[in-house]
């Protein structure tokens, strides 16, 4: 069963953060597996998809970054 969750943060895209993001959630067996900008006029929040193998990573991966301050959806079963 596959597993993500959804980090959102406020435009303007910021790449230095993404990287960041993904090297945390890397070390915690996720991957970035998707990346949605704001809409054509730059309103919106930047969305990145983390994929997981399993539950319990997915869990631990989000609260960690919640106690840093992210804003994290999910996680959820990203159904097969």
């Amino acid at each position: 069963m596959s597993v993500m969750f959804e980090v959102l943060y406020k435009s303007p895209p910021d790449p230095r953060r993404e990287e960041v993001l993904s090297e945390r959630v890397g070390q915690l067996g996720g991957r970035l597996t998707y990346r949605e900008d704001p809409d054509v006029i730059g309103v919106g929040p930047v969305t990145l998809t983390f994929e997981f193998d399993g539950l319990q990573e997915a869990q631990e991966a989000a609260s960690r970054l919640r106690s840093q301050g992210e804003h994290v959806e999910g996680p959820m079963d990203y159904g097969d």
